[in-house]
């Protein structure tokens, strides 16, 4: 009978163990190493605790061939098995497939599925146009472009864009979602307007999925769904916090429980973190372990390695006090490792079929649903659906407030709110923004006083302004918006670009479209030239 041999693995290195011991009981709450205490109760020795986790050999690393020919040198036909074995295990993950749901539309047209969702998809656009684009709202859409019939635009748009949302298979993504909102809807609980690319789509805002029309705000689709790049979009949809659990059971519901899981996510050990766990496990006093964190300075990018060379006092340290020195050795060695499983806030798959017939799941803690073993990036790029949907406090204050009033005998329709309203403006310029949703911050209170708001356009650019990178064009807006700074374009065709935020580049779209007007880039080139920009690939430069 022919033997194989094998090497437990459970570190690369040797010399690891030790900081593999120690991430086993900072799992089990146990102390790896303890102090030996003498009669007045003051630390002598630092001996190992008998009670803690741990494997009773160190030889658990990877070894390398020659240590393994040494470990089998009296059955050297183990080895010579062990590879045979190794050559027909053949695995390779589909990074190609896509696993998406397909959505069966509630009708009994003839023909193929496929061909049943189309049309069901076209009809429901369709209907929505008289809906959405009344009299008042086409009157907007003329205004943006005045030399052209305002409904023709809105067909050419709708046109152009549900042949590229099909010819690329993403009609029952689209369906899919319209789905579950419009099922929101219909019972009483609030969604939000829309927000990130999927608003620059006229279909989306046909559809109901978002309520912000693209043309009269100038979004372009390209950022939606790019022609250039055949990527799926991503819709995140805000729902009432109090009633999501209520959207994504129906969600199960439909799609049967065996395709839909929640995503996990992996906590790692950063820095502070690091220093925190190991000291505790090897027994460091506390003040002690919280003076050295201490001097690990507030980044989340941080490293301890890159702290011991901006901070000279926790060099230091690390060379006169060997606990320290210890504590501070054993933390590098563990900082990075995964210290927790969680759940992702928002995103949920789902698939259309059995979701065990093509990546791993486990369970959660108080929860029915499935978790992937993947997170979210590797679980998309095997062909798997995710759909954020995001619970909004927000939305929930708003709801509770429109309920309130209905009993009174007043009715708001909250989604056609007039954008014009002077009192809401002076509101927003006395910074009364507490509770609204992403102006309730100083910072941001502080800006609109300044800024004194007057247009609804104005509110759009404070939420694009203030966030890294544009908030250092927020002094030269202000001035400009007071007349206290000239407004000066950089070459005359974009001036028509960029007057409405007094010459300043805020929005995405405003570097498409100046890409897309001085240097003749398709739009969707344009977009990759913006997703450049966004990550700042100096390459593609």
């Amino acid at each position: 009978m022919a033997c194989f041999c094998q090497n437990q693995l459970f570190y690369l290195q040797k010399t690891d163990h030790k900081a593999h011991e120690i991430l086993l009981n900072v799992q089990s709450g146990e102390a790896c190493e303890i102090w030996q205490r003498d009669s007045q109760g003051r630390p002598q020795l630092r001996i190992l605790n008998t009670k803690r986790k741990c494997y009773s050999s160190y030889e658990l690393f990877f070894k390398s061939p020659e240590e393994m020919q040494t470990l089998f040198a009296d059955c050297p036909e183990t080895l010579q098995t062990s590879l045979e074995i190794a050559k027909r295990c053949d695995f390779s993950l589909d990074f190609q497939t896509k696993h998406y749901p397909v959505y069966d539309p509630p009708t009994n047209t003839p023909g193929s599925r496929k061909e049943a969702a189309e049309e069901y998809f076209r009809d429901l656009c369709e209907k929505g146009i008289p809906i959405r684009y009344t009299a008042e709202k086409l009157l907007k859409v003329k205004e943006k472009f005045p030399d052209k019939d305002p409904m023709q635009i809105v067909r050419d748009r709708l046109e152009y864009e549900l042949n590229l949302i099909i010819s690329k298979g993403m009609g029952d993504y689209l369906l899919i979602v319209y789905d579950f909102i419009a099922w929101a809807k219909n019972n009483q609980i609030a969604v939000g307007p829309g927000r990130g690319s999927a608003a620059g789509s006229i279909v989306a805002y046909l559809i109901g999925i978002t309520d912000i029309e693209p043309l009269r705000f100038d979004l372009f689709f390209e950022r939606f769904i790019n022609p250039e790049r055949i990527t799926y979009p991503d819709i995140d949809v805000d729902i009432c916090m109090e009633r999501r659990s209520d959207v994504i059971d129906y969600t199960v519901k439909k799609y049967g429980k065996e395709k839909v899981a929640q995503i996990i996510t992996f906590g790692k050990m950063k820095a502070k973190m690091a220093i925190k766990d190991v000291g505790r496990v090897l027994s460091v006093a506390l003040p002690k372990v919280n003076s050295i964190a201490k001097l690990i300075p507030e980044d989340p990018n941080m490293t301890i390695e890159k702290a011991l060379e901006i901070d000279p006092e926790l060099k230091k340290l690390v060379e006169t006090d060997s606990e320290a020195k210890m504590l501070i050795d054993m933390a590098k060695r563990c900082e990075g490792s995964i210290r927790n499983t969680s759940i992702h806030a928002a995103g949920l798959i789902i698939c259309k079929n059995e979701i065990t017939d093509h990546i791993p799941v486990c369970t959660a803690k108080d929860s029915e649903m499935v978790v992937t073993q993947y997170a979210m990036k590797p679980v998309e790029a095997v062909g798997m659906l995710k759909i954020d949907f995001l619970g909004l406090k927000t939305l929930t204050s708003i709801q509770k407030a429109v309920v309130a009033l209905s009993k009174k005998g007043i009715e708001v329709d909250w989604e056609n709110l007039p954008l014009d309203d002077k009192n809401t403006f002076n509101l927003l310029n006395q910074g009364k923004t507490l509770g609204v949703f992403q102006l309730e911050s100083g910072g941001m209170q502080e800006l609109a006083r300044q800024l004194h708001i007057d247009h609804f356009e104005e509110i759009i650019a404070v939420g694009a302004l203030y966030r890294p990178g544009p908030m250092d064009m927020i002094p030269s807006f202000i001035a400009r918006k007071h007349k206290k700074e000239p407004i000066i374009f950089d070459h005359p065709l974009m001036e028509e670009i960029l007057s409405e935020t007094y010459g300043v580049m805020v929005y995405q779209e405003q570097v498409m479209k100046i890409a897309n007007i001085l240097a003749s880039y398709t739009l969707g080139d344009a977009d990759i030239l913006r997703r450049a920009m966004g990550k700042k690939i100096a390459d593609f430069f």
